[in-house]
């Protein structure tokens, strides 16, 4: 379900992975009506990413898993903007919306003329928003960008991975694209609010790069004045001394852990008490937190047990510890379901797939159920009768010039 917040309000997107699209998807569980854009030849990249059920099938564009969970809650059209019938369509779009978010390098918007002049000559109420990976300027500004390259560029691989194994690793996910878009959003509310007070819209700049590094004021802060740059310290917390990390549980399998955090001498105290050995002595600092003892102590007592009883113990005992869920155990534990957080959606091609609903909630607004992932284009006549007001003839004539499909020209 979504809440309806945004009703009224129209966004085109013209992304693709994650960063725009994710961006977009906010505003639409939000309330607004979504229409993504895709090119004929050139189809969001992550339609063809992670499989659902691991199979691609016939129809492959139809089944990436990514692009189910980025693009739910939106309209799809096709529309190809570089052909001058093409953006002429695209042009008309926005004129009918409020918000633009793209995620293109500045190389491929200015392929497109859609410089800031020509929003602000052309289109001077629209809000855009650009999610470059390093911005409209400077001496990156072309460099392509993926997850894990701005994660390097950000100064975050700096920081995972274990001292003792020499190499950085990437953080699983790309953080730079759900950091850019969460961004994005704010922004484009902001850009939404400012032209209700009677300002023009605008363009607003969001960095991947920028946006990422912002999240890690401390490590910027203490290289900048001490020059100090922190080693990988994988589980370890720089101000959390111990323990604060993995322990494994009965059986020992890759689901049989706890992830624990003592932060006071409360929480020390009851922990010695709970392991049986009051005469542990608590750590003051990093070095002394390399021990084996403590931990060695700890894991004694946690491999004894289940998973599930460690953790309802010590969070009985006010004491921070969670299981180290697999997705699948995530989606299906009691608190989950019991709060709705997945809802099944009906897929015309697939099958029923439980969407995560949004995860703001505002009581007493008014919700409506979630939308499946558009299929390529299909919602092409609708944006182009309903929306745009194009007969049957003029639409027909975009299908035989090649300016929209049905289905991605893999050619």
């Amino acid at each position: 379900m979504r809440a309806n917040l945004l009703e009224g309000v129209r966004v085109v997107e013209l992304g693709s992975a994650w960063a725009g699209p994710f961006g977009a998807r906010l505003l639409a569980d939000l309330g607004a009506d979504v229409i993504k854009v895709e090119a004929p030849r050139r189809p969001d990249l992550v339609r063809f990413s992670v499989y659902l059920d691991e199979d691609p099938g016939e129809i492959p564009w139809e089944r990436g898993a990514h692009y189910q969970k980025f693009s739910r809650n939106k309209r799809g059209c096709v529309i190809d903007i570089g052909t001058e019938r093409g953006f002429d369509v695209f042009t008309r779009l926005l004129d009918e919306s409020d918000i633009l978010i793209e995620n293109n390098t500045p190389r491929v918007r200015k392929q497109f003329g859609l410089t800031d002049e020509f929003f602000a000559e052309r289109l001077p109420h629209l809000v855009v928003i650009s999610m470059p990976g390093f911005g409209n300027s400077g001496p990156y500004r072309d460099y392509l960008a993926y997850g894990i390259t701005i994660e390097g560029f950000a100064g975050l691989s700096s920081e995972t991975g274990y001292a003792d194994e020499g190499r950085p690793a990437r953080s699983t996910i790309p953080y730079g694209d759900p950091v850019a878009a969460s961004y994005g959003t704010l922004s484009a509310l902001a850009g939404l609010r400012a032209r209700r007070q009677g300002e023009a819209g605008s363009v607003v700049e969001l960095s991947q790069q920028e946006t990422l590094a912002s999240l890690l004021p401390d490590l910027f802060l203490r290289a900048q004045l001490d020059g100090s740059d922190p080693a990988p310290a994988g589980n370890d917390d720089p101000w959390i001394f111990a323990p604060h990390g993995t322990f494994r549980t009965r059986g020992g399998g890759p689901g049989d852990y706890v992830a624990l955090a003592v932060e006071t001498d409360a929480q020390w105290n009851a922990l010695c008490e709970l392991v049986g050995r009051p005469d542990l002595q608590p750590l003051n600092s990093h070095e002394e937190r390399d021990g084996a003892s403590v931990r060695q102590a700890i894991e004694a007592w946690t491999s004894e047990r289940e998973r599930d009883r460690v953790v309802d113990t010590l969070q009985e005992a006010g004491i921070p510890v969670g299981p180290v869920l697999s997705p699948k155990e995530m989606s299906e534990q009691e608190q989950v379901v019991a709060r709705g957080v997945y809802e099944p959606v009906e897929h015309p091609l697939y099958r029923t797939i439980p969407y995560a609903r949004a995860p703001f909630l505002f009581p007493g607004q008014e919700t409506r159920g979630d939308l499946h992932a558009p299929l390529f284009g299909e919602h092409n006549r609708e944006v182009f009768g309903g929306l745009l007001g194009m007969g049957d003839a003029e639409i027909n004539e975009l299908y035989e010039l090649g300016v929209t499909a049905d289905r991605p020209d893999m050619a």
